[in-house]
């Protein structure tokens, strides 16, 4: 006698499930939106004021490392009024030796702070920019965001074959529909409006 097996049954109902949950995950159609990094950081209110407080700071290091080295230059001027091997000649060579270690210290260090300021504000801005695109997304029901690297024009001064650039590229075209980034920018610049109190 043969023995009646479940497993075909189980099969059919185990991939009709699985069909029937395909069906239902996919049946809604992906919503796509892309943004324009540049635009975006061109646009912001808190970028703006971010790269305002970078001026400053960029002020200040400068005109401080510009005192620096005219304290060189004064002591050098005030050198030429010793004559060779007295006292007051290596007084000053020694305190110029110490002016020029100084303003090359300074130098080094305004340079890597301005850099790393710099990069902070970027950083900054792009994290504030994902976090605002995670509440907007939520909001209008889109799925994915990507980053419109078709929009800019090929660098003409960049020596780099032109291949280089095109391969260097993930979007071929993209359609304007689709751009959120005015959203984006509406969005945060009455977000940090009201964060300063405006």
């Amino acid at each position: 006698m043969r023995r009646f097996s479940f497993l075909p049954i189980t099969l059919f109902v185990a991939l009709a499930s699985i069909s029937l949950w395909a069906f239902n995950t996919f049946e809604k159609p992906t919503a796509i939106a892309t943004v324009d990094l540049a635009r975006l950081y061109s646009g912001l209110d808190e970028h703006k004021a971010g790269e305002k407080r970078l001026e400053e700071t960029l002020k200040e290091l400068t005109a401080k490392n510009e005192k620096l080295g005219q304290a060189v230059q004064a002591l050098q001027a005030e050198l030429e009024n010793f004559k060779p091997d007295t006292p007051g000649f290596f007084e000053t060579s020694k305190k110029i030796e110490e002016a020029i270690g100084n303003y090359k210290a300074f130098d080094e260090f305004s340079r890597k702070k301005f850099e790393m300021e710099k990069s902070l504000l970027l950083r900054n801005t792009y994290q504030a920019i994902k976090s605002s695109l995670g509440d907007i997304c939520k909001a209008q029901m889109i799925d994915a965001v990507f980053l419109d690297d078709a929009t800019p024009p090929f660098d003409p001064k960049d020596t780099r074959p032109v291949m280089t650039q095109i391969s260097g590229r993930r979007m071929l075209w993209i359609n304007p529909s689709i751009d959120i980034s005015d959203v984006v920018i509406k969005q945060m610049n009455e977000n940090y409006s009201k964060r300063q109190g405006k």
